[in-house]
């Protein structure tokens, strides 16, 4: 049997970096657009915002990288989908049919509720949140045939080619992006099974309009000393770019703010699949990466187990965090009502965190709670 790969150190502070952002987004999403939030309030939460976009393209990276860095020779499909589906899947339909129930409607039959816990199931429509799992698994899913033909290409090419094809694939994402609304209308036109659902209506779950962030993990998982070597020696440059483009996108968004004369706060243009998102969010996985590799080098030993445990949980706290929402958006609207739009934002997002990280690790102490977290309890070092 193969060794096992070293331990990628700052792997679990980036999925600790990751689970923050998506609170903190969604946090921002329950009170940006509140009749309190004033133009004061949509600017800084503006800011905020564009610092937490990385989550999603991050724990995409993430897994693409772990991927291809531990499974490095060819896998076999049928236990690799099978731990997969313990761990990832059945995690998922467990808390897909805890929101269904949790926020059902009254008075409906139980056969149809069955028949809605499972089309919620298939489609992550249960609960706003879980639109990414459902994405996520079908790259779980592919990941042996994607593995054989990733690995026949990185033997059979060189380093120059293998860059080349990468900046190639990088501008037909781009490309991709711009052309998102074209493919929707095309497909609904022509009416086909699974395709036309996957590309328009359920098109923001569609792994091909987020398969460049999976590519750039595995392009860091199959050369991990190579990357790091990279981002340490342009650390300046991409830093310098992440900020330079944020502020762009800042400007953007603030600049539509007013609509018809109307000051209106939206965030429309901080949505995922569009092209100059896209290029920030690709810029912002390398920043975030550059940030990780800073602070597993200097923070403290305290600091760095916060954010080992924070990501060790991170996939069962992501899976409970928008009901744990619910109890700290409730916690901040009853108790501090005339507080700033801002500092409740922040209020329940620590709460949402701390409920979270809560639940995920008294799960997983237990056999049956394992199956809601696909994680065992954290072992002490």
């Amino acid at each position: 049997m193969k060794a096992k790969q070293p331990r990628i150190a700052e792997i679990q502070i980036l999925r600790g970096f990751a689970f923050l952002a998506v609170v903190l987004q969604h946090a921002i999403g329950h009170y940006a657009y509140v009749p309190e939030a004033g133009i004061a309030d949509g600017a800084m939460l503006a800011i905020v915002l564009i610092a937490a976009k990385f989550a999603v393209p991050m724990f995409i990276f993430i897994t693409g990288l772990v991927l291809f860095y531990n499974y490095q020779e060819r896998v076999h499909a049928s236990s690799f989908i099978r731990k997969r589906c313990k761990d990832i899947v059945l995690p998922y339909l467990i808390w897909s049919a805890i929101y269904e129930i949790a926020f059902r409607e009254d008075g409906i039959p139980l056969g149809q509720e069955l028949k809605r816990i499972y089309e919620f199931g298939l489609t992550g429509t249960a609960s706003y949140h879980l639109w990414y799992v459902i994405m996520v698994i079908q790259l779980y899913l592919l990941f042996p045939l994607i593995q054989q033909w990733v690995l026949r290409i990185w033997a059979a090419c060189s380093a120059r080619q293998l860059t080349a094809g990468l900046i190639v694939l990088t501008i037909g994402y781009i490309w991709l992006t711009a052309l998102q609304g074209t493919i929707s209308n095309a497909v609904i036109a022509w009416n086909l099974p699974v395709l036309t659902p996957l590309f328009s209506e359920y098109a923001d779950r569609n792994a091909l309009y987020f398969f460049i962030y999976f590519v750039m993990g595995i392009v860091a998982g199959l050369n991990m000393n190579r990357w790091k070597q990279l981002l340490l020696q342009w650390k300046t440059l991409g830093i310098s770019l992440y900020v330079l483009v944020a502020c762009v996108l800042f400007y953007t968004i603030v600049g539509h703010f007013q609509v018809n004369g109307k000051i209106i706060i939206q965030y429309n243009d901080t949505l995922l699949v569009q092209p100059f998102m896209a290029v920030f969010l690709m810029i912002s996985v390398v920043a975030m990466y550059i940030a990780a590799l800073a602070f597993q080098e200097r923070a403290s030993e305290r600091f760095k187990r916060f954010f080992n445990f924070l990501g060790h949980y991170s996939y069962g706290a992501y899976l409970a965090h928008a009901l744990m929402l619910t109890a700290a958006t409730f916690v901040t609207d009853r108790y501090l009502p005339g507080w700033n739009v801002s500092l409740r934002t922040l209020v329940a997002f620590v709460i949402c965190t701390l409920l979270s990280v809560f639940a995920a690790q008294m799960l997983s102490r237990f056999p049956l709670g394992r199956l809601m977290t696909g994680t065992p309890v954290m072992k002490k070092v």
